[in-house]
């Protein structure tokens, strides 16, 4: 028997490039668990990316692995946050400016629902999330200030370093559409809602 227990599962595409990403929210004994993948076209031809994010109970971000597999082979980052919100590779500590809750990967509108799921803003609220940023296929990582405000029940608006967007999200706030981006839900399902 699992330990996970599923609350949404989602597909989307790109409209401005070929795409297809399927991701999963899982409630885990410990916090919430989110992984998928993406299929894309990247530089280097057919690229596919594999994400797993998880939290703690209180829904900060504690973990991710990401997997790229491209022409030139395999590639894995696999980072992990302490208790302060610092984060680490392998290595040690990455040297970031200010320790950061939540994770942000650039491939998919998944993780911002993460950050969505955490703030838990009422109608009207607004607030400023410390994020872990990470560039997909290179790696790149940045700490970075993102702002969410609620607009109504299903949705936000998300001010992030490339500019203003609205989402639209499920019920669990895992991200529907992003069309900033250009991502939107293709295949949806809420499986349990989750306060």
């Amino acid at each position: 028997m699992s330990d996970l227990e599923r609350l949404s599962t989602t597909s989307w595409e790109r409209s401005d490039r070929l795409f297809l990403e399927m991701g999963k929210l899982d409630r885990t004994p410990t916090g919430f668990r989110l992984s998928g993948t993406a299929l894309y076209r990247g530089r280097g031809g057919p690229t596919s990316a594999t994400y797993l994010v998880e939290t703690d109970a209180s829904r900060r971000s504690r973990s991710v692995r990401i997997e790229v597999d491209e022409p030139t082979g395999l590639r894995t980052l696999a980072l992990h946050a302490d208790d302060e919100g610092r984060w680490h590779s392998a290595d040690g500590p990455l040297d970031l400016p200010f320790p950061c809750e939540d994770v942000d990967l650039a491939v998919t509108p998944a993780t911002n629902g993460l950050t969505i799921r955490r703030l838990d803003l009422a109608v009207g609220a607004q607030a400023t999330a410390r994020v872990l940023w990470i560039q997909v296929p290179s790696f790149g990582v940045r700490a970075v200030e993102q702002g969410y405000q609620r607009i109504d029940r299903d949705t936000y608006r998300y001010k992030g370093r490339y500019g203003s967007y609205k989402l639209t999200v499920d019920a669990n706030g895992m991200v529907l559409d992003y069309p900033g981006g250009g991502w939107r839900s293709v295949a949806h399902k809420v499986s349990r809602r989750v306060p």
